[in-house]
C-alpha cells in the first residue's frame, strides 16, 4: 500500500493511497469530485469535436489516422526504432547523436500515401526535427490540415535524406 499528500492545498498530512483528503479536509471531497467530472466532460466534448471536425472529417484523413492505431503501424514503428538504434536520422547526418522515439515518414504520407508503410521511407527523428520537419512540409508539399482546399504538391518527392534541409538545429 502507498500513502500520498491530502488534497488540500497546504496540507501535508499522508492519506492511504485510495484516499484524497485527510480527515480534517474529507468534507471538500464531493467539490473536488464535481470539478474533477466537469473537467472529465469538458475534455470528452473537446476531443469528440475535434475528432469529427479535425482528425476524421474526410475518409482519406480517417483512413491515414487509424493506420496509426494499427499493428501493422506498431510493427513498422518498432522495426524502424530498433534499426536506427532510437538516434534520430536527421541530426545524424550533421554529426548530432540525439535519442530518438519519433518515427517520420521522409516522404509525407499525404504526399505519397503509397509510401506509408515502405520502411525505406520511415526515420527515426527527435521531437525537435520532426516538428521543424513539420514546418518544412507545409510549406514545401503544403501538407497539414489547416489549409485543405491546397492541392498537396507531390510532382517532386525528397527521398534521400541528404537532400532534406538541416533540421537540427
Amino acid at each position: 500500500m502507498f500513502v500520498r499528500r491530502c488534497k488540500h492545498s497546504g496540507c501535508h498530512n499522508l492519506v492511504s493511497g485510495t484516499e484524497l483528503f485527510c480527515n480534517e479536509h474529507a468534507d471538500e471531497l464531493p467539490a473536488y469530485q464535481e470539478r474533477m467530472n466537469k473537467m472529465h466532460q469538458h475534455i470528452a466534448s473537446h476531443t469528440k469535436d475535434y475528432n469529427s471536425n479535425v482528425r476524421y472529417r474526410s475518409k482519406e484523413r480517417s483512413k491515414r489516422e487509424s493506420f496509426y492505431h494499427s499493428s501493422q503501424w506498431k510493427k513498422l514503428r518498432l522495426f524502424v526504432l530498433e534499426r536506427d538504434n532510437y538516434l534520430c536520422q536527421y541530426c545524424l547526418r550533421f554529426g548530432l547523436v540525439r535519442p530518438a522515439k519519433i518515427v517520420d515518414h521522409v516522404v509525407p504520407a499525404q504526399a505519397a500515401p503509397e509510401l506509408m508503410t515502405d520502411i525505406s521511407n520511415l526515420v527515426t527523428c527527435c521531437n525537435t526535427c520532426h516538428r521543424a520537419k513539420t514546418e518544412w512540409e507545409q510549406r514545401f508539399y503544403h501538407t497539414g490540415y489547416q489549409d485543405e482546399k491546397r492541392s498537396i504538391k507531390a510532382d517532386i518527392l525528397i527521398k534521400n535524406l541528404s537532400e532534406l534541409p538541416n533540421f537540427s538545429k
